[in-house]
Parts: C-alpha cells; sequence; structure tokens
C-alpha cells in the first residue's frame, strides 16, 4: 500500500472509514484511490437546474387583448357573445369598455357577476387615465392604433347570463370602419363584424351639440352601414345597437333637446333605411366616463351590457346559389326600353 492520501474520486467510497476500496479492489489497483473527486462544472450545473425549473413551470397569459385566433378559442367555452363597437374617432369606444370593466370592481351589475377575465391587463390599461392615479385632470382614454383587430374578454353569470356567458368586445380603429363607405372590398378583413351578435353604432353626444359637426353624423353611419351592406357583412339576424355617448355633457347643455331630438332621427332614419337587412335596432344613452360629477360614472352600461348578453333568436335566411357581384358597377342591369317608355 503506498502513502497516497486517503481519498477516493469515487464520490460513493469510504475508504477513508473503512480502509477498503468500494469495488473490492487492493487499494494499489483501484485507479480512483488517492484521486480529488471530480467536480461538475458550474456552467453545466447552472444548465441543468435552468432545465429542471423550465420543465416544471407553467406559462401564463400576459393578460393583453386577444387575437382573432385566440379569441376564437374562447368562443367553444361557455355559450358567447361577439360584439362589435363602431364608432369615429374620440366617441367613447375605449371609455364604454373600460367603464364596463370599472363597474365590475364595485361588484355585480345588477344580477350579473363577473367570472374571469385573460384581458385584464389591457382592461387596465384602458381604465389608467380615466383614474385619478393616472394624474389628469379629467378622464381620457388612448386611441385604439390601426391594425387587427384585438378582443377584451370576460366570462359572466347570472341575470340574462343565466350559468355563463363569455363575452368578446371587439377592439378596432375607427377609421377602419369609415373606409368602408369608400370602397366595400376594406369590409372583407373585418372578421369580428362577420361574427358579431351585435353591432354597436357608438354616436357622439358632444359632436351633436355642435351645429357645425352633428349634420354629418347620420351620413357617415349611414354610408358605413350601406357599404357592410353592400359587402353581404351584415346578416338579417344580427342587432344593431345605437349608443348616443356622452350623456353628461348632453344634459348639462343649453342645446340638450336639440341633441337628443337628432339621435331619435338618426335612429328613425336607419329603421327605414336597413328594414329587413338587420334584426332591429335599440338605443341606448350612456356615460361611460363623465367629465361631470353629478353623473355616476358608468351611467346606462348596465342596460347596454344586459342588451349584449341576451339570446339572440334564430332567424330564418333565404338561402340562394346566386352569387352577388362584389363591385356595384357588375350589379348594372340592361334597361328595358319598352318598359321605360310606358
Amino acid at each position: 500500500m503506498t502513502n497516497r492520501e486517503i481519498i477516493c474520486a469515487n464520490p460513493a467510497c469510504r475508504v477513508s472509514e473503512t480502509g477498503m476500496c468500494l469495488e473490492g479492489l487492493p487499494l494499489d489497483d483501484c485507479s480512483s484511490y488517492g484521486n480529488e473527486p471530480a467536480v461538475e462544472d458550474e456552467a453545466d450545473e447552472a444548465e441543468h437546474d435552468v432545465e429542471e425549473i423550465a420543465s416544471s413551470t407553467i406559462t401564463l397569459s400576459s393578460g393583453r387583448a386577444l387575437s382573432a385566433e385566440i379569441a376564437a378559442k374562447f368562443l367553444l367555452n361557455w355559450d358567447s357573445r361577439v360584439i362589435a363597437i363602431i364608432g369615429p374617432r374620440e366617441t367613447g369606444k375605449t371609455s364604454l369598455v373600460a367603464g364596463i370593466y370599472d363597474l365590475f370592481q364595485s361588484g355585480r351589475i345588477g344580477e350579473i357577476n363577473f367570472a374571469r377575465s385573460s384581458t385584464l391587463t389591457a382592461f387596465e390599461i384602458a381604465c389608467h387615465d380615466a383614474r385619478t392615479a393616472s394624474r389628469r385632470g379629467v378622464p381620457h382614454s388612448e386611441r385604439t392604433r390601426r391594425g387587427e383587430v384585438l378582443f377584451y374578454h370576460l366570462d359572466v353569470y347570472g341575470g340574462v347570463a343565466n350559468d355563463g356567458v363569455t363575452l368578446l368586445l371587439a377592439d378596432r380603429s375607427g377609421e377602419e370602419y369609415s373606409e368602408v363607405a369608400d370602397d366595400i372590398a376594406n369590409a372583407n378583413g373585418l372578421v369580428e363584424l362577420h361574427r358579431a351578435d351585435v353591432i354597436t353604432i357608438l354616436v357622439d353626444g358632444a359632436r351633436l351639440l355642435d351645429a357645425g359637426r352633428r349634420h354629418s353624423i347620420r351620413m357617415d353611419i349611414t354610408m358605413i352601414l350601406q357599404g357592410l351592406s353592400e359587402a353581404d357583412v351584415l346578416r338579417v339576424d344580427q342587432r344593431i345597437a345605437l349608443v348616443l355617448t356622452k350623456l353628461d355633457m348632453v344634459e348639462t347643455s343649453e342645446n340638450s333637446a336639440r341633441a337628443i331630438s337628432g339621435f331619435d332621427e338618426i335612429h328613425q332614419h336607419l329603421v327605414t333605411k336597413f328594414a329587413g337587412k338587420v334584426q332591429g335596432f335599440d338605443i341606448f344613452k350612456v356615460a361611460a366616463s363623465p367629465q361631470e360629477a353629478r353623473m355616476a360614472r358608468g351611467t346606462g352600461l348596465k342596460t347596454l351590457l344586459e342588451s349584449w348578453l341576451k339570446k339572440q333568436p334564430c332567424v330564418a335566411v333565404e338561402v340562394t346559389n346566386e352569387r352577388k357581384p362584389t363591385r356595384a358597377f357588375a350589379r348594372i342591369r340592361p334597361l328595358n326600353e319598352e318598359q321605360a317608355h310606358e
């Protein structure tokens, strides 16, 4: 036996205690005897630890608004409603969405209870500038950026939602809807409208108060709906919710009666113009984020939310194999000269 230090490269060997080789060999014949135990490289150990952690972790949602592809998967969970919200710039669309979420912060809305949401971060971002924490003098909401449509998600139950309804609120820049009036081909990418149970059209109450701006509102809305109708986006089983926003500004104005009258005229015009093309028009008046302290935040949103959640009745639709041309020019037919001179 040599005078080597009584150690062994095999970490399981207890030669220093027993004086015997773990493998039963004479100590001079053991290649591990007298050598230091091998130490794993720290980098290798760290990499091994990371792999172990990665294999045991769960990827959590970012809480941001959902893409159309991801939102489609939520429609499989419960009974569902897709709500498309159309409104020009600064009409109050983001305030409307944020206002509903804010009402749930205080509890249920009427008999409707909050169940869960996969877009809590998106809701919080939408609400931030309307809260005192933002240090703004008046409530404010960021504009929706142009690009793909995104969706806010809410699962609710109780009241008209019964055992549960998945609610998806589409968020798209208002300018993209307005472009349908110029070219109906722009409607092809509006996937949320093709699936929407309720199309919600916002009418800016502040604009109705402005004598120089209110006259164009009816034309703008009519042109958008006409473009959607010609593009075969509107369905006879869809309902249209016509929503007067910024009710607080309307009711405190000396021109309040004129604004309300103008809103009613828009409603009657659309009912006549699009009779038979959609299921019907419902009217609502809301103040999602009032600047006047005399009106409660979220005024009118309870009624609107209940309307969104109502079960859609089945409507018989006539099916035809004839394909309608997408361009107006292609729909022109020859004039019957005999009838023309009668």
